[in-house]
């Protein structure tokens, strides 16, 4: 019900706007899991803060009916930005030469990003921080708030785990190799993963059993 509260709300408000009529396709969310397509997001940022920083990286790969992991269309983008902290460029590895070479400018990738993203529910871990920077982009360009259904992989674990745990850890305590992580796309691979082994059982289910948000 308060999903449905919050998308009637959506409408309203931004339902007339090119941008959400070009880029929101509301999902069945009566459909079976296995039926439903998922892109699996992650990111890499230059700080925490999502009003002064900012968003460097995208790295997302789609899960398709069957839950197949589909590795040949995913979406690996660098954004070009002015500075980019030396702390940050530790943890990513992503260097202002990186992004001066193979960035794009931040409203094509998000445009593109959208278009990839459009129809499929978004998964990530921690999915609100990816979500609150990537808005930022689209409230500024496009006049949209992030357009999609969400599920935090986080939230699925701590149903099943009762503990908050980091992408690394969950990953590894269901047998799943993190070698190559803190890459957005790696990252992304991870969760996918993960997500994967968390919903399998509740396959046959519809996806309104997840803890979707919008």
């Amino acid at each position: 019900m308060i999903l449905e509260i919050k998308k009637a709300c959506l409408r309203r408000r931004y339902g007339d706007r090119p941008a959400w009529r070009r880029f929101y396709l509301d999902p069945d969310t009566d459909k079976p899991i296995e039926e439903t397509t998922f892109t699996v997001l992650d990111t890499e940022t230059t700080g925490l803060n999502p009003r002064k920083d900012h968003l460097i990286s995208i790295g997302s790969l789609k899960i398709k009916r069957g839950l197949q992991l589909d590795l040949s269309t995913t979406f690996h983008r660098l954004i070009r930005v002015e500075e980019v902290k030396r702390e940050s460029v530790e943890i990513h590895g992503i260097t202002p030469g990186d992004l001066e070479r193979l960035g794009d400018p931040p409203d094509r990738v998000i445009e593109d990003f959208l278009d990839y993203a459009k129809g499929s529910v978004v998964v990530g871990f921690n999915v609100e921080f990816d979500r609150r920077f990537i808005e930022r982009y689209t409230l500024e360009i496009f006049g949209i708030p992030f357009p999609f259904y969400r599920v935090d992989v986080l939230s699925l674990w701590k149903r099943r785990d009762g503990q908050i745990r980091s992408l690394e850890e969950v990953a590894r305590s269901l047998g799943i190799p993190t070698a190559g992580m803190h890459s957005a796309i790696d990252d992304a691979y991870i969760t996918a993963l993960v997500f994967l082994k968390i919903v399998h059982p509740l396959r046959h289910k519809p996806v309104k059993v997840l803890p979707l948000v919008i």
